[in-house]
């Protein structure tokens, strides 16, 4: 009896846990169930096909055409200097003056030896008539003739060193006035007043750097390189330079020159565009912003670049279909322009994709549209 009577009230326990196990388990799956029923809220925008430029972003160099460094051609004391550090100088503006008086006595003793050999010269010729005329009357020797002969020709070439040590000397006094080679902005001033300068001393006189125009070189990857040269073959390639340092650095120039050869350690090409450089804004050694515009694409298909997300797999995006469906789709993006991705593969014109709200999506998941957050 007793037994029984404990069977009894197992079986009666066991039949309440039951329903209180179903019934919490049915409280507790129907949020679940409605949270997973819920859309998630996301925005979204379509693919759409416009005009793009063909852009490429590097960082470039600024580099001078070209950096003289004054030596002098002769040695001699600094007399004069023409310039100021930091001054503006163009192409034969005279630099500095040296000591020319050694070359001007050098060419004042060779005009006195071209005088006597001029007069030896005269003479020796004059013999040289006298004497074949007396060999043809017989009172005279062909050996007189044949000296008189070799003492014309003796003062004739020295003559003409004469001449030679004149043009010498008028060069070394032109040497003394040294003149710019190129036309730029000088550097700091080495030469100074009274002090000697030769040609053979390791610290320069002056550096001129020419500043105008003036070359950015920059590199970019060599996948652009058919590009490039297609374009270029096209015509002018306009090149922009900014500034981080300089937000009113606004410059235009044109791609000038693609190097010979694609550098195997970075797997870049070099290139160099060239400026006019006329408000001399664009100063030799400093690094600047370089956009390279190679033409215009007219159906580029794009999306906001919010929208590209990275996996494992590449980039892809959240594409929403028709019945407002979340899906994973691979894309290829070719380049980012002003805020917008151009995508060659994975997507076509018309596709929605989904650019924010991306965080709390999974493919499959109903979405629903909201109005974008401020800021974003």
């Amino acid at each position: 009896m007793n037994r029984s009577r404990i069977a009894l009230t197992v079986a009666i326990l066991a039949a309440l846990a039951g329903t209180f196990w179903y019934v919490a388990g049915r409280k507790s799956t129907a949020p679940n169930a409605q949270a997973e029923a819920k859309p998630v809220p996301v925005v979204t925008a379509f693919a759409v096909e416009q005009p793009m430029p063909v852009r490429i972003e590097a960082v470039g160099n600024i580099q001078a055409l070209a950096v003289v460094a004054i030596r002098p051609r002769v040695e001699g004391e600094v007399l004069q200097v023409h310039i100021r550090e930091g001054q503006e100088v163009a192409q034969g503006d005279a630099l500095f003056t040296l000591d020319a008086r050694m070359a001007e006595a050098n060419k004042r003793q060779a005009e006195a030896n071209l005088a006597r050999d001029k007069a030896q010269l005269d003479r020796a010729r004059a013999d040289l008539v006298r004497y074949t005329e007396l060999l043809k009357a017989g009172s005279a020797t062909k050996q007189k003739v044949e000296q008189s002969q070799a003492e014309a020709a003796q003062a004739e070439a020295a003559v003409k060193s004469d001449l030679a040590a004149i043009d010498n000397a008028r060069l070394t006094m032109g040497y003394a006035t040294i003149k710019a080679l190129v036309p730029g902005r000088t550097g700091t001033i080495n030469a100074k007043l009274g002090s000697l300068a030769k040609p053979g001393d390791a610290q320069s006189m002056v550096t001129i750097t020419q500043m105008r125009p003036i070359n950015v070189a920059f590199s970019v990857a060599e996948s652009y390189l058919p590009r490039i040269r297609a374009a270029m073959a096209a015509g002018p390639l306009e090149t922009v330079v900014t500034s981080t340092a300089d937000p009113t650095l606004r410059a235009m120039g044109q791609l000038s020159f693609i190097d010979s050869a694609i550098d195997t350690t970075t797997g870049t090409i070099g290139l160099k565009a060239t400026f006019t450089n006329d408000d001399t804004r664009l100063w030799p050694g400093q690094f600047v912003n370089v956009t390279l515009t190679l033409g215009i694409e007219d159906k580029a298909l794009t999306i906001p670049a919010e929208a590209v997300q990275s996996g494992q797999n590449g980039t892809f995006v959240f594409a929403v279909d028709e019945q407002a469906k979340a899906s994973i789709a691979p894309i290829r993006v070719d380049r980012v322009l002003d805020g917008s991705a151009i995508i060659t593969d994975g997507l076509k014109a018309g596709a929605k994709v989904v650019t924010q709200g991306q965080m709390r999506l999974a493919p499959g998941l109903t979405v629903s549209e909201r109005a974008p957050q401020a800021g974003k």
